[in-house]
């Protein structure tokens, strides 16, 4: 794989029913750590699915991904307002 067709890869994730781990993190800008950070915390966590026999390999659903994206995150326009106040 050449590094054009490396870099072109991580640029462009097309919609899709499920999403794993790393497409997860690119779509929402994560680092490792902060992606784990929010797939364990109490409340709210990051809806990362596996099946009961596995240890790998966590699945998004793309509507559950979407529902928690906008629940945990406010508009540009919301956070310009606040910091005017």
């Amino acid at each position: 794989m050449s590094e054009d067709s490396s870099k072109q890869e991580k640029r462009q994730i097309l919609p899709q029913d499920y999403y794993d781990s790393r497409q997860v993190m690119a779509l929402l800008k994560l680092s490792k750590q902060k992606y784990y950070e929010l797939v364990e915390r109490e409340e709210d966590p990051l809806p990362m699915r596996m099946y009961g026999w596995s240890t790998r390999g966590a699945l998004a659903e793309r509507s559950e991904l979407m529902a928690w994206f906008k629940r945990n995150t406010r508009l540009a326009r919301d956070s310009k307002r606040r910091g005017k106040s």
